[in-house]
């Protein structure tokens, strides 16, 4: 179902008694909320398995007690819900697009901060609000939240204004006389500059991210096996243990009997828990997780473990990890004969609709998944249970409306997330798919769990110093992972590309493009946001190389150099800028020992193993990273020529490379004397 309101009417031609009866969301043939309604869910509407905020509750408290049901607030109630039945209806004014019904859920949110001001100061209509209230408003938010959540809380004001024609209760004017949302919250880190996008997410330090990932693959490696192994063992103690005791109930009880539990089901549940506490409590501490409470903590790591290596290898958000369901994880040929690895899932990102698609992986994303297949097990099988028994329900002729209504939508609750890869623990009775908050709590546990503490080390790049504290855990969430992948694999294409081929095979650039090319349901999203990296660290690149004196090698660092020293006095507002508008017509890319400029076949790759080639290259610059890779190519002419069987062609390679790198490391600073060359071979055996 598609998650736009294209099932919405326009409420304009009817008559005022029959507004109320307006269907707002349906399931088939039921209908769950009509426009009357205080609740509207919009499940149906809400595709993604993450979200678990699927209804709009108008029963809004006010800090004078009353609420927004209440008689009083009538017309601020009618006000809400046609701005929210207009929003989902009709095209957004500025993209021209429907919105989803997610974003509904979210104008709602920030609709209910403005009606409790509103209520407090005694404004009981939107046509009350004047631009000077709006701007009393405005500044009232100030220091509650940061600066971006109040962009986008008093953009709703702004929508409101341009949905006028949709509402009977409108804005009398324009809500920021002569201001916009943006200014009026102080954004001092504005998400957008010259134009371009700034990024908002956190980058995982590389050392917390190991870290993490280092805990990851042990308890999937290493521990994971142990773990099921328990876990099965109680499931079979707990079945032993049920089995017995609905014998003896059937036989004291034939006729049923009441209680406070809620059905009988519930009852051998709890029952049973009592019986086995000890015998599960000795297995436990047996086999070295000390308690129950110790193991189901165990449990939830090794979960979150999967999460873990499935987010960071593949860059999926938080949603897509929610698609994934047994059977994933799959691995094909290429079209060069290697064997790739995938997940396969959906993805809800700018879609009306879920659309599949696929991520390449390594291989050891593989494991996590078998290891998340297995530990999911016990709770696809209540899931399929509960499914047969609603199917039975609902096929008998004894069922009233109001529960046959509730039935079908746990039925298809159930239905969506039977087949999911990873769970949650209950909710409420309910078993759904690992994701959102639970995920985020179950990260913040797993790293605590781990050591995971912010050192000095780890501040470089961090955006929000109010957040991330040295001494303190990483404040982790979903959407880190992906923005962290983003970055890694653009500083490896910036960097050395064979580090990517130790875990992505040969995966490159051209790779991408021929992936994004031939395999129509691949999330070419991830690569938008890797190049969108590649970019913004090109321009930081070139920035130093021309508005620095960092010394430079190589045969493009001599022609960078000549450009600094050429005596035209030329300048610009935004030297980044201009940096990633040069970076239109130049392609940097790495080597390892050098980086290369080269457009068009250029040495076809040869450099990469032969970094003096690179020397002779116009377009090959050496700068201060690579300043350790020269001395240690240095160092290793110098260990060979030591060699005693070394011959003739080969100790004039490695005089050549020898001197080169010294050259270079001159070129950089780098104080050094020439190495005494011991005499060559073929001179040795003239003499002889």
């Amino acid at each position: 179902m598609a998650n736009f309101g294209a099932h919405l009417v326009d409420l304009h031609p009817l008559a005022a008694a029959d507004i109320p009866d307006v269907v707002i969301s349906q399931r088939g043939d039921v209908v769950l909320s009509r426009y009357r309604d205080n609740v509207w869910d919009i499940a149906p509407y809400l595709p993604a398995r993450n979200l678990r905020q699927t209804t709009i509750r108008f029963e809004v408290e006010f800090s004078d007690g009353s609420r927004l049901t209440d008689p009083q607030h009538a017309a601020l109630l009618d006000a809400s819900k046609r701005f929210l039945y207009a929003r989902w209806r009709v095209k957004a004014p500025h993209s021209r697009k429907y919105i989803a019904a997610k974003t509904v859920c979210n104008n709602w949110s920030q609709l209910r901060a403005l009606l409790k001001w509103m209520v407090e100061q005694g404004i009981a209509t939107f046509h009350s609000l004047t631009s000077a209230h709006c701007l009393v408003y405005a500044a009232s938010q100030e220091g509650k939240l940061k600066s971006s959540t109040r962009v986008i809380n008093l953009q709703v004001l702004t929508t409101y204004y341009d949905l006028r024609d949709h509402l009977a209760d409108c804005l009398p004017e324009y809500p920021w006389a002569d201001s916009v949302p943006t200014i009026l919250a102080r954004n001092g880190n504005p998400q957008r500059a010259n134009g371009r996008r700034q990024a908002t997410t956190e980058v995982i330090p590389p050392r917390i991210l190991r870290l993490l990932v280092q805990t990851a693959l042990d308890y999937i490696e290493t521990r994971a096996e142990r773990i099921l192994e328990v876990r099965d063992e109680i499931l079979r103690i707990r079945a032993e243990e049920r089995e017995k005791l609905e014998v003896t109930h059937r036989a004291r009880y034939p006729n049923g009997f009441s209680s406070v539990y809620r059905d009988e089901q519930e009852y051998f549940g709890v029952r049973v828990s009592h019986l086995v506490s000890r015998r599960v409590n000795d297995l436990c501490a047996k086999r070295g997780f000390g308690s129950l409470a110790e193991f189901k903590k165990q449990l939830i790591h090794l979960r979150t473990a999967c999460y873990i290596i499935c987010a960071v290898f593949s860059g999926m958000r938080d949603s897509e990890l929610a698609s994934l369901e047994v059977g994933c994880f799959a691995t094909r040929e290429g079209y060069d004969g290697e064997e790739f690895c995938w997940l396969k899932g959906l993805t809800y990102k700018l879609e009306e609709d879920p659309m599949s698609a696929e991520w390449m992986v390594p291989a050891v994303v593989g494991r996590a998944v078998d290891v998340a297949t297995r530990l999911g097990a016990p709770e696809r099988a209540l899931c399929a249970g509960r499914i047969q028994e609603i199917e039975a329900i609902l096929a008998s002729a004894y069922v009233l409306d109001s529960a046959r209504d509730d039935l079908l939508l746990e039925l298809d609750e159930a239905r969506k997330h039977q087949h999911a890869l990873m769970f949650t623990e209950k909710e409420n009775g309910r078993i759904l798919a690992f994701s959102g908050t639970t995920a985020i709590n179950s990260l913040r546990s797993f790293a605590e769990a781990a050591g995971v503490v912010v050192e000095q080390s780890d501040m470089e790049g961090v955006l929000d110093h109010a957040k991330v504290c040295v001494g303190e855990p990483w404040p982790f969430a979903n959407h880190q992972f992906r923005r962290t992948f983003a970055v890694f694999v653009a500083r490896n294409l910036m960097g050395d590309v064979r580090y990517l081929r130790e875990h992505f095979k040969h995966w490159s650039i051209d790779m991408t493009l021929y992936y994004a090319k031939h395999d129509a349901g691949l999330d070419v999203t991830v690569f938008t946001d890797i190049l969108t990296e590649r970019d913004e660290l090109q321009a930081i690149i070139l920035e130093k190389w021309i508005s620095t004196d960092q010394p430079l090698s190589g045969g493009g660092g001599k022609r960078i150099i000549s450009f600094r020293n050429r005596g035209e006095i030329k300048t610009v507002k935004d030297m980044r800028e201009f940096c990633r508008k040069l970076g239109e017509d130049v392609f940097i890319r790495g080597t390892g020992h050098s980086w290369c400029m080269a457009s068009g076949n250029g040495c076809g790759g040869q450099g990469l193993y032969d970094a003096v080639r690179c020397m002779s290259c116009g377009e090959g610059v050496v700068d201060e990273p690579h300043l350790q890779i020269w001395r240690g190519i240095r160092q290793q002419q110098i260990e060979t020529l030591q060699c005693h069987d070394l011959g003739a062609s080969s100790w004039e390679r490695c005089v050549e490379h020898l001197r080169e790198a010294e050259r270079i490391l001159l070129d950089l600073g780098d104080a050094i004397q020439p190495y005494p060359v011991p005499p060559s071979p073929l001179s040795e055996a003239i003499t002889l």
